[in-house]
């Protein structure tokens, strides 16, 4: 997982530059890794860091949690930053990987 951490606070104009090093971090990692990414502006330049210009939708895996497969059969799940209860990150992790149920059962 990758991550931005926020506790300095907004730092207005910052945005891009964070994305576009995300996206450069998640292209330098070596195979096809499935993704979830929160948040137009992140979800934007990691697809174009990646080269990732067309994704199918698959369906829904809660409201504004589109689950997607790219042409080469990476699944990419796109969710707007604001969405999403706080369990959000955890049903879309246990969709994208259904043996992880079993094991955060017990959380």
């Amino acid at each position: 997982m990758l991550s931005i951490d926020g506790s300095a606070g907004p730092r207005p104009g910052m945005g891009r530059t964070l994305s576009t090093a995300l996206g450069a971090l998640a292209a330098a990692h070596l195979g096809r890794p499935d993704l979830v990414l929160t948040g137009g502006e992140t979800a934007r330049t990691t697809l174009d860091a990646l080269g990732i210009t067309e994704l199918e939708p698959l369906g829904e895996i809660h409201h504004g949690a589109v689950h997607s497969r790219t042409p080469d059969g990476r699944r990419v799940v796109t969710r707007p930053g604001s969405y999403g209860a706080e369990d959000s990150l955890l049903r879309i992790a246990v969709a994208l990987r259904p043996r992880l149920a079993a094991s955060t059962a017990a959380i």
